[in-house]
């Protein structure tokens, strides 16, 4: 049985995930959705507060805007979160996380996931399982949709007094968890996304404020690497990042200086001079498509 937590500003998403859980769920649960259109609580915040009150023991903290594709995932999931060094299990997630500074994962193969991603009105699978597993072992999980027992949450809740508000939550979370359990990406169910996330100058001080959190216990992995591999993953990471802050429009955040340094430093690098082309197509798109 589950306990089924969101976070709402748009009550009729919300009825929507819930009918679609009634729908695709095949077990026993109760819905709670936070109705956080004038409160402006922080999601670490609205978490804590509706996991205390859940009735059951497997918890699933998702996203108005997800939509479950898999008809009766509840006995997929459920024996999974029972095996007792089970932690967090979502859907997009990091075999590693860097002491750089990242996003939930690094941009250099590191990623597991098993989602469709609507975006720019496709539908779009992503589906990186490289081992081939049920249950891909990962560090970091995205926040779309997080399924966890509630003991394990109790042990360790969302960390409400540093990240007060809609950003770093999933990532800390599920890090937390990590250095007592093992957090997996679900490659047997298949849910849908519908928002792309919002990347903004305060996004980046919430990572930087939780790297700052983070600095003496990285990096993490789920699995062993050798310094040659950590190396790489630290050089791709940096390029894809500054690619990263470019796409989403950062530029205040991280200008063109910041590309040049990558390549002084890596000059014989695909991965440096990629940096180039890449940052005059961001700069056009955001010239042409200003942000609202």
């Amino acid at each position: 049985m589950f306990t089924i937590i969101c976070c709402s500003v748009n009550p009729q998403a919300a009825q929507r995930l819930e009918k679609n859980i009634a729908a695709t769920c095949g077990m026993p649960f109760e819905f709670i959705a936070y109705d956080n259109r004038n409160r402006g609580d922080g999601l670490c915040k609205v978490y804590n507060i509706c996991a205390a009150k859940a009735r059951y023991d497997n918890l699933c903290f998702v996203h108005e805007d997800v939509e479950f594709l898999t008809e009766n995932w509840g006995p997929i999931i459920a024996p999974k979160m029972a095996e007792p060094d089970c932690g967090v299990i979502g859907f997009a997630g990091s075999i590693l996380k860097l002491k750089r500074l990242t996003g939930w994962h690094s941009g250099g193969g590191d990623m597991r996931a098993h989602y469709v991603q609507y975006m720019r009105g496709r539908h779009h699978p992503v589906n990186v399982n490289p081992e081939g597993l049920d249950f891909s072992p990962v560090v970091t999980l995205d926040g779309l949709c997080l399924f966890v027992r509630r003991d394990v949450w109790s042990q360790m809740p969302f960390d409400e007094k540093t990240l007060t508000g809609f950003h770093g939550y999933d990532i800390d979370f599920t890090l937390t968890v990590a250095c007592r359990y093992r957090n997996y990406v679900c490659n047997r169910m298949m849910v849908e996304h519908f928002s792309t996330g919002n990347y903004t100058g305060e996004w980046l001080q919430t990572m930087k404020r939780l790297h700052d959190k983070w600095r003496d216990r990285l990096p993490l992995f789920a699995q062993t690497l050798t310094p040659q591999e950590l190396e790489r993953y630290e050089r791709v990471s940096e390029s894809y990042f500054i690619r990263f802050l470019w796409q989403k429009g950062c530029f205040q955040e991280c200008n063109f200086g910041d590309g040049i340094q990558y390549i002084a430093r890596y000059p014989f690098t695909s991965h440096a001079w990629i940096l180039l082309p890449k940052y005059v197509i961001y700069k056009l798109r955001a010239l042409l498509n200003p942000k609202k």
